[in-house]
């Protein structure tokens, strides 16, 4: 298992401690042998991403887009300073939603969603199993 992660240093947390999360997660999906990209950007990138994949013209604190390469598990693209005003909005201190952040899209890279209840449910389950 690869993981890569690109401008750790704008997310305020340590290359290790992203990967650990990454990893512990990847795990939990028994896909531990596949490779996943965490790229912290900008609010500029992060807007153009989310305006060009998801038709919103606004910067959100994550997006994850799913590799159709076996062995490739896909890229995660997280915008730190949105990411802390979120954290602050909900009450929750940031390094833990940032570790959430990185659980949560590596479930979405596995398959996992939350269009519906029974979906949502699920997810958060295992986020939680994972978040222990």
């Amino acid at each position: 298992m690869a993981i890569r992660v690109a401008a750790v240093k704008s997310s305020g947390a340590s290359e290790r401690w992203v990967k650990g999360w990454a990893k512990r997660a990847a795990a939990a999906l028994k896909r531990s042998e596949d490779d996943i990209a965490v790229i912290f950007i900008g609010v500029p990138k992060m807007r153009k991403l989310n305006r060009e994949y998801r038709n919103i013209d606004r910067p959100t604190d994550v997006l994850s887009f799913p590799a159709n390469e076996r062995g490739d598990m896909g890229d995660i693209f997280i915008a730190p300073s949105v990411a802390k005003q979120k954290a602050a909005l909900r009450g929750q201190d940031y390094r833990e939603y940032l570790a959430l952040l990185i659980v949560h899209s590596v479930l979405h890279l596995g398959g996992y969603d939350h269009h519906t209840e029974k979906e949502a449910a699920a997810m958060a389950r295992m986020e939680k199993k994972i978040l222990k």
